[in-house]
């Protein structure tokens, strides 16, 4: 499998406590990750590592099921989630720092191919691909900001 990493971060006018607060509950991926939808917590408990989600996400204009699992919850400064099943491998890490009485959220992702075009197109146009996955990733990032600084 051939796999891409990306990584980009924003500032959020927003106490880390705040941000923590909104990015831990993972329900709320769906109000800034684009094509996600329908996420829900599997099981009752304390969200924290181990934790499964499923959700529905829209990618190449079909809906399909993905399910994640938590890999690693650092209360207050470090989220990862990992898919065990989807449209495409990945995963992802949500880092929060103080900055002031501001926050600094780094978002990194690995995105593995899904198809043998994919792998094509991750080995050719590297560069490319980079620039198109940390464009959406900075997107989502700057929905997020707007959605928690509007609160």
């Amino acid at each position: 499998m051939v796999s891409l990493t990306a990584s980009t971060e924003v500032t959020i006018n927003r106490e880390p406590a705040d941000v923590w607060a909104y990015v831990s509950d993972v329900t709320n991926q769906d109000h800034w990750v684009d094509g996600m939808s329908n996420s829900e917590v599997v099981g009752d408990g304390p969200i924290g590592r181990g934790t499964q989600i499923q959700a529905v996400y829209t990618y190449g204009g079909n809906d399909g099921p993905v399910e994640m699992t938590i890999t690693e919850f650092r209360e207050g400064r470090e989220l990862a989630i990992e898919a065990s099943q989807g449209p495409f491998p990945f995963t992802g890490r949500l880092s929060l720092q103080r900055s002031g009485s501001s926050t600094i959220l780094t978002n990194s992702m690995k995105a593995g191919s899904d198809h043998i075009a994919t792998s094509i197109m991750f080995i050719l146009l590297r560069p490319l691909t980079r620039w198109m996955m940390t464009r959406q990733m900075r997107k989502e990032l700057g929905q997020l900001k707007a959605i928690l600084e509007d609160r």
